[in-house]
């Protein structure tokens, strides 16, 4: 065991040909080396390249820092997966894709209406010109050149294909329980939770936090839902007045946010004394795509809310046993039950509200309303290219000499020296 106290960052990055380090650099550079909050006054704040003994691959690298102002080092590590989901073609697209598009507008999260008839209208026309190319007469009837109506369905076709499969192309395959996407769906869960397992098992670290971008941010909810089980079962039942204490906060209307993130902070000091080891303090989600959970999740939102009452979907707070999230409730002697991950573990959400599609994140909202008033909603500005396409822009310093307002904001949910502090947001 390390005798320097440490902490350790797991960042998961989201859709796309993503290279091996390229997003945990960036990230790093803006939560910790432009964050001087943060620095111990005699340190430097540049970070180490080290062996990353963690994720059994040869191409990642952990990313240490210095001492921070409270003595603490930090091991950054990025799970890495974009190389499970190769070889994606439109065949793997176009289930899920169909499946969006079948369903009607109405019934979808008002965010997405407008995207759902763009993206109709761009395959309808793709469509309508690659007709004109195989019905022999129908170019006649519109008065036009066969060649143009080629070209243009070629064109749509060549536009529109490579978008899909390369970014469209993940989500589909992990968010489609299909046969043929099986693999890689259990492919990355069982790693990423052998990677958060490898964590907790070194003894090296006080502390993990788990961050997420985009599908990323799946991904980690996944990662925490299939490993907080086992851990949870390694607690005796017993008395817990911090647990009683967070239980109570809950019936609380409205919440306190701070103060129930504050319970949950005390709540894993609690259970760790009583002898479960699970570390994870706080999970962070950035342009997440669960905020559509039920449209990618689930049939509609009465089936989402149905698996999460079953607790096949956590949520933040914990569905309740009775009065509790804990079991048995009508003893003293309770632990909690295997869907309560987010009683010890805080979630904080960033994101860009989107406006006309192409300003803000469309991908990323609000999770509060989706998975619990339990999570800390922090909606974020930029001056990054107007604040159009904000989607990759999380933690993109505004400039040189400024991060800007949403770095700030990202900087502060991090909380990398796990301070109680009353919400500044």
């Amino acid at each position: 065991m390390s005798q320097i106290p440490k902490q350790a960052v797991l960042l998961i990055h989201g859709i796309g040909e993503q290279r091996p380090m390229d997003t945990l650099r960036g990230f790093v550079d803006t939560v910790w080396k432009r964050n001087p909050e943060v620095h111990h006054p005699y340190a430097t704040t540049g970070v180490f390249s080290k062996p990353d003994d963690i994720s059994g691959s040869f191409e990642l690298r952990r990313l240490t820092t210095t001492q921070d102002r409270n003595g603490v080092r930090t091991d950054f590590f990025e799970f890495y997966w974009a190389h499970m989901m190769e070889d994606t073609t439109m065949g793997h697209v176009l289930p899920w894709l169909r499946h969006l598009l079948l369903r009607r507008p109405g019934s979808l999260p008002r965010a997405l209406q407008s995207a759902w008839w763009v993206l109709s209208g761009m395959v309808l026309i793709a469509a309508f010109f690659g007709l004109l190319t195989v019905l022999p007469e129908a170019w006649r009837f519109w008065h036009l050149p066969k060649w143009i109506s080629g070209a243009v369905g070629l064109l749509a076709t060549l536009a529109l294909a490579p978008v899909l499969k390369k970014f469209v192309g993940d989500a589909a395959r992990y968010l489609t329980p299909l046969p043929v996407n099986i693999h890689r769906r259990q492919e990355i869960r069982a790693k990423g939770v052998e990677v958060l397992n490898k964590l907790h098992a070194s003894g090296d670290y006080q502390r993990i936090i788990l961050a997420g971008h985009s599908l990323g941010s799946v991904i980690g909810y996944d990662i925490l839902t299939h490993a907080w089980p086992a851990y949870a079962a390694q607690l005796p039942s017993q008395t817990h007045p911090v647990l009683d204490q967070v239980e109570a906060l809950v019936h609380e209307s409205p919440l306190d946010i701070d103060a129930f993130q504050q319970g949950q902070a005390a709540l894993g000091h609690e259970l760790r004394a009583n002898g479960c080891p699970w570390l994870v303090t706080d999970f962070i989600t950035m342009g997440s795509p669960l905020t559509h959970a039920e449209v990618l999740m689930a049939k509609d939102r009465e089936d989402l809310e149905s698996k999460q009452a079953e607790r096949e979907l956590p949520t933040c707070p914990p569905q309740l046993e009775a009065s509790h999230f804990s079991y048995p409730a009508a003893s003293k002697m309770r632990r909690l039950h295997y869907a309560a991950v987010f009683g010890p573990t805080r979630w904080s959400n960033v994101y860009f509200p989107a406006r006309a599609i192409v300003h803000g994140d469309i991908v990323g909202g609000p999770l509060q309303g989706v998975f619990g008033r339990g999570i800390r909603d922090c909606p974020v500005t930029t001056t990054l290219w107007g604040g159009f396409l904000s989607h990759t822009n999380y933690w993109t310093p505004e400039s040189k000499q400024t991060t800007g307002k949403h770095v700030q904001v990202l900087q502060y949910v991090m909380n990398l020296l796990n301070e109680e502090r009353v919400s500044q947001l």
